[in-house]
């Protein structure tokens, strides 16, 4: 414990209690001179009364200079409070690293607010005390650890750096801030060093592999750890983890499900009634009361009708508890994007039904552009020069035999650039054009046609479950469906030397269906059978529709990419669709607009969903080795939406487990740690916060006062 009385008033008071002291030891020294005078015995007769008095005189001298401490001490204003960080600063100048957690779990409330706040009031006192000519420097301690405030003797600094300050959204990496302390310990100059650390004690921060490169164990710095957990009111009692939305592709349904996932994070008492709503564009669609036995999670099922094509902006909400962040998890769905398709038809016939893209096109597009988003244009082999490629997002190569003279440079240049090239084979095509001319594109060569008889056991796909963006959506009816279709025809492959390829399809002898490969942005999808119904029933089979729309979308970027791409907050958006030369925006959520240099983006800081937007043409780019993303104040002129992506918390951080003194010290080696209470902390952050003393002491004075008048009053 500390008080904090000491002033030159104090001193004065002091000295006037050693005057009377002074004074009564001269009286006793005369006295005992005075026995041995010649005047000894005149005293002998007053010894009796000189007894009695003797300790009276005493006990008034004990009792005045008493009066005089008590009143010279309330004069100086003490303050009773107990010691906190600031006093554990040596008193010679020093270098000193404070780690403050900035996690979402130090967002957790106090009697006086959030623990976060009262980590900051207790930093800045710490930093207001630092003696003369020390240095502080400040890192945070979230999962992107970062260097708040580097070595400065200003305390000042400090209070302007963090007054507005806030918890990030991120989870705690008291390992990295304990490495990049290290760091800027190695560089100070003075010699007294150490480690300060504000936090809650959450273990999830206390990852043992940040702590294995920090090189802890060479290192014998003074760290004190300030624990605010004891501060805590209330209970994080649940917290939402999932929100995964969909559309039916096997159907025509117009219906979306929400699946969400809450958890009970009470591990020792249920939840017997927890609102859980959905919001959608910022209101609220529906509410599900559920029941939660201790420690459960529990999954949800929202369904809604989509009524038209907009981007769907939504959210899963539990009530506010103790810890807010966690109780809101984002999604956004766009249905579908506007998907150009060039469909070049390599056997045209004069009756529709037998043309090689008639059931492509209608599968593409069964009724209408609104439902499907998917705009196939036909094309004949004489039309193709006509045709601008980066029109289009796909183009299919329908039993094509081969391409006009040096076409196929355009193509790769085409794909190169993030264009979809899928190519289905048939009774037209040229093998040896394949492989001698389209070798660039295609990972495999084209190697023999394998056909069976009507009567022979035709070939069928070897179908399984599988986690394919594609092929993942079919199960159950709809996989024993396609178990039946039968092909009479296909082309076997061989690989290319040194190329890289998927087989996410194949038949049950084992040759491959489907060829996946990537060719720079763009993607090469190979099906070694035709889609018309000469080589294969496939075609009038319920399954070929969602089965071809799929591909399309995926090769084309627009099947559960950027549209449904969740990230953790932190993580870095890769911008994969840029096909044609765009300029490239992000809204954040809090409506700030940043325009893109390249295709990456990672100020992804606020859960919430971001919008895309992108404007044709490079005019006024922030693009260039040299160039960096800005802040824009608003879209230019005929910027047009391009998809979204959301960003949610990390719920690892939500989990409230202490780590013990025992395993902090083990993780820190030879550190000399010391532990400190926040409760303490807090009640030091300034002299408010201490228990006055001067009124007290004052009344003792007059006290004591009373009794020396009672006293002289016996006498």
């Amino acid at each position: 414990m500390n008080l904090n009385f000491l002033s030159p008033i104090f001193l004065f008071g002091l000295l006037g209690i050693a005057i009377p002291i002074l004074i009564h030891l001269m009286t006793r020294r005369q006295k005992k001179h005075i026995r041995f005078s010649a005047v000894y015995l005149l005293f002998q007769s007053q010894k009796r009364s000189v007894k009695k008095a003797a300790p009276n005189r005493l006990l008034l001298l004990l009792i005045r200079c008493l009066a005089i401490l008590l009143l010279s001490l309330a004069l100086a204003h003490p303050i009773f409070s107990f010691s906190g960080p600031a006093d554990l600063l040596p008193a010679s100048p020093s270098a000193s690293v404070f780690i403050l957690d900035d996690s979402y779990s130090m967002g957790m409330r106090s009697e006086d607010g959030a623990l976060y706040d009262l980590a900051v009031s207790a930093l800045l006192k710490t930093v207001r005390k630092i003696p003369v000519k020390s240095a502080y420097s400040i890192v945070l301690a979230s999962s992107s650890t970062r260097l708040l405030q580097d070595w400065t003797e200003d305390p000042s600094l400090a209070e302007k750096l963090l007054k507005t300050s806030k918890p990030s959204f991120q989870t705690t990496s008291i390992g990295k801030a304990m490495t990049m302390a290290l760091q800027l310990l190695e560089s100070a100059t003075q010699k007294e060093k150490q480690i300060f650390i504000f936090t809650d004690m959450d273990k999830n921060g206390w990852n043992e592999n940040e702590f294995l490169d920090s090189e802890l164990a060479n290192k014998r710095y003074p760290v004190t750890l300030v624990d605010f957990s004891a501060l805590r009111t209330g209970q994080n009692r649940a917290a939402v983890q999932q929100a995964e939305v969909s559309q039916e592709f096997l159907t025509n349904s117009r219906v979306i499900r929400v699946k969400s996932k809450v958890a009970n994070l009470l591990p020792d008492r249920p939840i017997n009634g927890l609102d859980v709503s959905l919001s959608i564009n910022g209101k609220q669609k529906s509410q599900k009361t559920l029941k939660f036995a201790a420690g459960e999670e529990v999954i949800k099922e929202f369904t809604f009708p989509l009524k038209d094509n907009e981007a769907i902006q939504g959210a899963i909400e539990i009530p506010d508890d103790a810890l807010s962040v966690d109780n809101k998890r984002f999604f956004s769905f766009q249905p579908d994007q506007k998907i150009k398709v060039l469909v070049v038809d390599g056997d045209p016939k004069t009756v529709a039904h037998q043309r090689e893209s008639f059931y492509v096109e209608k599968a593409l597009n069964p009724f209408t552009v609104a439902l499907s988003n998917i705009e196939p244009t036909i094309s004949t082999l004489e039309e193709l020069q006509v045709r601008n490629l980066f029109d289009f997002s796909a183009v299919m190569l329908c039993n094509v035999r081969d391409l006009p003279f040096d076409y196929e440079r355009q193509l790769e240049k085409y794909v190169q650039r993030g264009g979809a090239l899928f190519i289905a084979l048939g009774d037209q095509i040229d093998p040896k054009y394949y492989n001698e001319n389209l070798g660039n594109l295609l990972p495999v060569s084209i190697a023999s046609l394998h056909q069976v008889g009507l009567s022979d056991e035709p070939f069928r796909f070897d179908l399984k479950k599988s986690a394919h963006p594609v092929l993942k959506v079919f199960k159950g009816k709809s996989l024993e469906e396609m178990k039946s279709i039968r092909f009479n025809s296909l082309y076997s492959v061989e690989p290319r030397e040194n190329r890289k390829y998927t087989v996410p399809l194949r038949f049950t002898n084992q040759y491959p269906a489907v060829v996946e490969s990537d060719f720079g942005k763009g993607k090469v999808i190979l099906y070694v059978s035709s889609v018309d119904r000469d080589w294969n029933n496939f075609p009038i089979q319920p399954t070929f529709l969602p089965w071809i729309q799929r591909w399309i979308k995926y090769s084309a970027r627009g099947l559960e990419s950027i549209l449904h791409s969740e990230l953790l907050v932190g993580e870095a958006f890769e911008w994969t669709d840029t096909l044609s030369d765009s300029l490239l925006f992000v809204e954040s959520p809090d409506g700030k607009i940043t325009q893109l240099a390249g295709t990456s983006y990672d100020e992804t800081f606020l859960p919430g969903v971001y919008r895309l937007f992108r404007k044709a043409g490079k005019e006024n780019s922030a693009t260039g080795e040299n160039a960096e993303s800005r802040i824009v104040s608003k879209l230019p002129d005929n910027t047009i939406p391009a998809g979204t992506f959301t960003v949610n918390i990390d719920t690892r951080e939500s989990v409230s487990e202490k780590i013990t003194e025992e395993e902090v010290r083990k993780l820190l080696g030879n550190m000399q740690v010391q532990f400190s209470s926040g409760a303490d902390s807090h009640q030091t952050a300034d002299a408010s916060s201490g228990f006055p003393l001067a009124t007290p002491f004052l009344l003792l004075v007059a006290g004591m006062l009373l009794w020396e008048g009672f006293m002289i009053r016996r006498e």
